[in-house]
């Protein structure tokens, strides 16, 4: 875990939030601090009575952030201890699995606040895998169209044949089985039933089209 001193030395925990599979930052992830120390707890105590019935209602709070477009969060003035840290995306609650992060702040050293930077990774559920031509197998469907039947959830194959459909809709309480699409120009369309878990990406969901 990277450390480094900052001129703001009230920031105590900094980071980014990003997608597990694609590692690409998310905004407008809500990153909370769910186990503290109990003089962070006290804190908070006198802030919920400092707020009243809107302490619920704040969108940011000292223990509660909403990442930026470039998926930063920060969080200042916490006391030394351990923290674990939760983030969700609930817009997309049944997509992406909840990560957690467990950080150690250790007391001011010389005077001066070390800033602890961390990654949390929300996990997506998804599928992913390759699209080649059934009579040539080295040679990769570009363009390919994979899609789950019934709802929007698509994408197209790359210049390698790699796809990859993350985010995808799934069961918050269990598995939940999907009919995956195979299509491209000149091919033959191919179907497949799969069963995915949230958070959990299935791997090596290769398909071999052949020609109409």
């Amino acid at each position: 875990m990277l450390k480094m001193s900052v001129s703001n030395q009230q920031i105590v925990i900094a980071g980014k939030v990003l997608e597990g599979e694609s590692e690409k930052t998310i905004s407008g992830a809500i990153v909370q601090i769910i186990e503290m120390p109990e003089t962070f707890k006290a804190i908070l105590s006198l802030k919920a009575l400092q707020y009243s019935s809107q302490w619920e209602k704040m969108l940011e709070r000292p223990d509660r952030k909403i990442t930026t477009s470039d998926g930063d969060f920060h969080f200042i003035n916490l006391p030394p201890g351990e923290y674990l840290l939760e983030t969700s995306l609930p817009a997309s609650a049944t997509r992406y699995k909840n990560g957690r992060k467990t950080v150690n702040i250790s007391a001011a050293v010389d005077g001066k606040i070390l800033t602890t930077m961390i990654e949390i990774f929300l996990l997506p559920t998804g599928i992913k895998g390759k699209i080649t031509d059934a009579d040539e197998p080295n040679q990769a469907i570009i363009n390919a169209k994979v899609q789950i039947q019934g709802c929007r959830d698509s994408t197209l194959s790359d210049q390698k044949g790699n796809y990859r459909l993350l985010g995808l809709e799934s069961s918050k309480s269990g598995q939940h089985t999907v009919t995956l699409i195979v299509s491209a120009i000149g091919y033959q369309q191919v179907s497949k039933s799969l069963v995915i878990q949230l958070g959990e990406v299935i791997a090596e969901q290769n398909f071999a089209l052949k020609h109409k």
